[in-house]
């Protein structure tokens, strides 16, 4: 599996790229929250061992990741989160019973009517993470 494509639950997913204006669409309408956003981020590598955990600590864990993630998203006006999180799953394949794929959705509506929030979310940032790491490793570091 390349890391254009992943899996959550028994659903095969791909990731394509966004194109660089979209990404600076996205990226402008982010930029206030990213001081809540990029704590969220940097932790979520610790979700991968969520399965030796006890259910209380999985939820302790899902918390102290979603609070800031939900702080900043909260900020958004409903226009720039749609824009967001519309521009995002675009880029994003669901593979069908039949063996084809399928958009997620278009960049103003959702494709897949039976994905729930939790999925769509995660769905939405490895977009983020597949388009818009690279954007960031760009930026200046302070010495």
């Amino acid at each position: 599996m390349s890391d254009r494509d992943f899996e959550i639950g028994s659903r095969k997913f791909k990731l394509s790229k966004i194109d660089a204006f979209k990404q600076f669409h996205i990226v402008r309408r982010i930029g206030p929250i990213l001081s809540d956003l990029l704590p969220a981020m940097r932790d979520a590598g610790k979700f991968k061992n969520l399965d030796s955990l006890s259910e209380e600590d999985k939820l302790e864990q899902i918390a102290k990741f979603a609070s800031p993630f939900m702080t900043g998203l909260s900020k958004l006006s409903d226009a720039d989160a749609d824009l967001v999180l519309f521009g995002l799953l675009s880029s994003v394949e669901m593979q069908q019973v039949q063996g084809n794929w399928a958009k997620v959705a278009t960049p103003t509506m959702l494709m897949m009517q039976d994905l729930e929030l939790p999925v769509l979310l995660q769905i939405a940032g490895r977009a983020f993470m597949f388009n818009l790491s690279g954007f960031f490793g760009a930026l200046p570091h302070q010495s």
